[in-house]
C-alpha cells in the first residue's frame, strides 16, 4: 500500500488538487479530508484524482467524523456506504471512527473490535492525549492494539502541537515498538521523527488546524507559518522576516525550493495574510521532502535514522537560541529519545 516510510501530505479536498502534484512522489502520499463536512465532495474530488489527474501515490481518505464542534464519540457506529465507497474506488480503508476521550477504554475497544470485522481496513484513533502520556492508559491502549491486531491511524488532540506535551513522544514510541503497524494522520514535524523510529507513514497537515485535532472550543485561526529549515520548526513569516533583519546573511534565509525559487524566505511578507498560505505549504512539503531524504534515504537503518533524528533535534534547538527564538518544545521531547527509558507520568 505504502511505501516504505511515506511522507504524507494531508489537506481537505478543496486543497486536493494543488497538493497532488507535490504529494505524487515516491515516498509521498495523500490523505484528503473533507471540506466544510461535505463527504460527497470529497469522494467526487478522490474520483478525479484516480481518473483524469491520474495521481498515482498512495491517497487515503479521512472522514474526521471526530473534528468540529458536532464530533462524533468512539462508540458511534461506522458508516457502511463511507467503507464502501473507499473500496468502490480502490483505496484503503480507513474507518470513520469517532472522538476517543481520556478514560473512554470501552469506546477505544468498540473502534478496534468493529475494525476487526472489515477486512484490510485501518482504524482511526483519534485520541485524547492521556492515551500516550499516561503509564495506566498506555498500557491499556497497548493491550487492545496487541489483541485486535489491526493497523491503526492515529490523530492526537492538543491546542498546538501535541507532541511538544510531556509524555507524548515516549508514548508513540512505545506503539511504535509493538507488532501493529502505526500511522500519524494531522501531524507536522513529528511525522518525520515517527518515520524515524518505524511508523509505516505519517501526514503532515497544509496548515495550523491540520497538523493536530484541536479541541472543541479551540480558535482555529492562525497565522500562516512555514518551516524554517535550519531550526526545524515552524514560524510565522513575520518572525522570519524580524530574524532576518537582526541576522542578514543571505546563506542562511535563501531558499531554491520551487516555492522560494532562490529568494529568502521572508519574501512571503509582502503579500496579505491570506495570500501566504500557498507558498509557506509549499516551502514547507519541499523543506519536509528533503529532511525525509536526508533521514531515511538509500535504505538507513532506523536505529541510525533515530540517532540522526535526535542529533538534528539538539542542533535545531541550539540554532534558535542563537536567533533569540525561545526553543521549539518538540525538540526537547524528541532530543532526549535515546537509549534511556523515559519515566512517564501517571495523568493528575
Amino acid at each position: 500500500m505504502f511505501d516504505a516510510r511515506s511522507l504524507l501530505v494531508y489537506c481537505t479536498a478543496n486543497q486536493a488538487l494543488r497538493c497532488a502534484p507535490i504529494a505524487d512522489r515516491p515516498h509521498g502520499g495523500l490523505v484528503v479530508a473533507p471540506h466544510q463536512g461535505d463527504e460527497h465532495g470529497l469522494l467526487e474530488t478522490a474520483a478525479y484524482l484516480l481518473g483524469r489527474a491520474r495521481f498515482g501515490a498512495p491517497l487515503l481518505l479521512d472522514a474526521a467524523r471526530y473534528a468540529g464542534p458536532d464530533r462524533m464519540p468512539a462508540r458511534a457506529p461506522f458508516n457502511p456506504r463511507w467503507l464502501r465507497r473507499q473500496r468502490e474506488l480502490g483505496l484503503p480503508v480507513l474507518t470513520d471512527s469517532g472522538y476517543v476521550d481520556a478514560g473512554d477504554e470501552a469506546g477505544l475497544a468498540s473502534i478496534l473490535h468493529r475494525a476487526m470485522a472489515i477486512p484490510d481496513a485501518i482504524a482511526v484513533l483519534p485520541l485524547h492525549p492521556a492515551w500516550l502520556r499516561d503509564r495506566l492508559h498506555l498500557t491499556r491502549l497497548t493491550g487492545h492494539l496487541r489483541d485486535a491486531a489491526v493497523p491503526v491511524a492515529l490523530v492526537l488532540e492538543a491546542r498546538a502541537d501535541p507532541f511538544a506535551l510531556p509524555g507524548c513522544v515516549p508514548g508513540l514510541l512505545a506503539l511504535l515498538g509493538g507488532a501493529t503497524p502505526v500511522m500519524l494522520l494531522r501531524c507536522d514535524l513529528s511525522s518525520l521523527g515517527a518515520l524515524c523510529h518505524g511508523a509505516v507513514a505519517a501526514a503532515v497537515g497544509t496548515v495550523a488546524a491540520l497538523r493536530h485535532l484541536a479541541p472543541r472550543e479551540t480558535d482555529k485561526n492562525h497565522p500562516p507559518a512555514t518551516i524554517f529549515k535550519p531550526t526545524m520548526s515552524y514560524r510565522r513569516i513575520s518572525a522570519i522576516q524580524r530574524a532576518k533583519r537582526t541576522r542578514p546573511d543571505p546563506r542562511l534565509w535563501s531558499c531554491d525550493c520551487p516555492a522560494c525559487g532562490g529568494r529568502e524566505l521572508d519574501w512571503m511578507a509582502a503579500l496579505d495574510e491570506r495570500a501566504r498560505e500557498v507558498p509557506a505549504f509549499e516551502h514547507a512539503a519541499a523543506v519536509l521532502y528533503e529532511l525525509r531524504d536526508e533521514l531515511l534515504g538509500a535504505g538507513l537503518p532506523l536505529p541510525r535514522a533515530a540517532r540522526s533524528w535526535a542529533a538534528r533535534c539538539a542542533d535545531a534547538a541550539s540554532r534558535e537560541r542563537e536567533l533569540g527564538w525561545a526553543v521549539t518544545p518538540m525538540l526537547r521531547q524528541w532530543q532526549d529519545t535515546g537509549p534511556n527509558p523515559v519515566d512517564m507520568p501517571m495523568a493528575s
